[in-house]
């Protein structure tokens, strides 16, 4: 809540200079490779894109304000920038923030806000609800949450980036995402072993992966989505309260709309910091990947039920009762698994320089990967219930 936004224009004047030595660089690059690109960005940069960006929020109290303002201080346009929060009945004092950033962005002449009301509370019906509510020329839409934030340069290169994909690869992008980073919040050991889990290969990868080049993706991070396209698939399923992206990004593949990543801009995002959110968040994951199985098996991949056939081999070799070396067969999966793990705690450690990450890391893996396995089952027998692994 200590963040506050500046109307200085010095600071915009500098954010304004730095993306203009960027986009000339860029620009001798195309020159170079293709001249075709060169009257796309022309375009471009005479006739700037309408974009929206959809905040859902419930109980953000903590993040809202900074989210916001990394928002407002944008570089791009700001006539040309909306933000649309779609808030579920906050009661933690998240919507008088907000209230209080709309006016602010109003006194700097920023890009308008507008809060609406979302009495089903997820994140699906919040993104539909905006879906609806946008301008007729709005022609593209991140999507966002209260618990992230951007640098001041991020919609210019989102989009910049977006229309040079589509030109080196002459394709037509239903989607762009960026790389998320590490937060840059204060944290405890815990917070940092969480972080480091979920950008591993054996973590949560996905959105959370760690990569250096452009390239197409299933799961693209806090997606730049064509509205053109979203409209052609009728826009969220509110049947999934979790993985609704993924469950869209599906949808959108299988209607001829490819989604790329991109590592020239990034976003942070604050992650769960206590083992009891950890554990929820694995089991909403586990529970929400299942359901979208059921609805599209395409979507499971094997590395999720490694920790089911991991645990019917070792009951199976305990069973058999042999062992080998004087140590029985079934233990031999187990301490596999588990040097595989500290493996990864020595790698994670190396990379953050944080000893602690040797034995915390493999533990957090551990968690994620017995409740992501509890909730793959509770998604086959249970049914869904509302999510607070963020706020417990």
């Amino acid at each position: 809540m200590g963040h506050h936004t500046s109307c200085d224009s010095g600071d915009w004047a500098i954010g304004h200079g730095e993306h203009h030595s960027s986009s000339k660089a860029a620009l001798f690059r195309f020159r170079a490779r293709n001249l075709d690109t060169i009257g796309l960005l022309w375009r471009y940069m005479t006739t700037a894109v309408r974009v929206a960006t959809v905040i859902p929020t419930w109980q953000e109290v903590a993040h809202i304000e900074r989210c916001l303002t990394s928002l407002i201080e944008q570089t791009y346009a700001s006539e040309n920038h909306q933000i649309i929060v779609v808030d579920g009945g906050s009661t933690d004092g998240t919507v008088e923030v907000i209230e209080k950033m709309i006016q602010i962005s109003l006194d700097c002449d920023g890009p308008e806000i507008h809060l609406l009301n979302n009495p089903s509370r997820f994140v699906p019906h919040a993104r539909n609800i905006a879906q609806e509510y946008l301008d007729q020329d709005v022609d593209f839409i991140l999507e966002m949450i209260g618990h992230a934030w951007v640098p001041k340069n991020h919609l210019e290169i989102r989009i910049e980036r977006f229309f040079s994909i589509e030109s080196e690869h002459n394709i037509r992008l239903g989607g762009l995402g960026a790389k998320v980073v590490k937060s840059d919040l204060k944290m405890k050991s815990v917070g940092h072993w969480i972080e480091s889990a979920l950008s591993c290969k054996l973590g949560g990868s996905g959105q959370f992966a760690r990569f250096s080049k452009e390239s197409p993706t299933r799961t693209p991070p806090f997606t730049l989505y064509r509205r053109e396209a979203i409209d052609s698939v009728g826009g969220w399923n509110e049947n999934f309260i979790t993985t609704q992206d993924s469950e869209l990004n599906l949808r959108l593949i299988r209607n001829g709309w490819p989604l790329w990543r991109t590592p020239e801009t990034y976003i942070h995002m604050a992650k769960r910091t206590s083992v009891k959110q950890w554990l929820r968040m694995g089991y909403r994951y586990g529970f929400w990947r299942m359901k979208h199985v059921i609805d599209a098996r395409t979507r499971m991949r094997f590395t999720e039920l490694l920790p089911w056939f991991g645990l019917s081999l070792v009951a199976g070799l305990a069973i058999d009762g042999q062992s080998a070396y004087l140590i029985p067969n079934f233990a031999w999966p187990i301490v596999a698994y588990f040097l595989t793990l500290l493996g990864i705690g020595l790698d994670e450690a190396r990379r953050g320089r944080d000893l602690s990450a040797i034995i915390g890391v493999p533990f957090m893996l551990f968690l994620l990967h017995s409740s992501f396995s509890v909730g793959l089952l509770g998604g086959i027998f249970g049914n869904a219930k509302p999510s607070r692994d963020r706020f417990d």
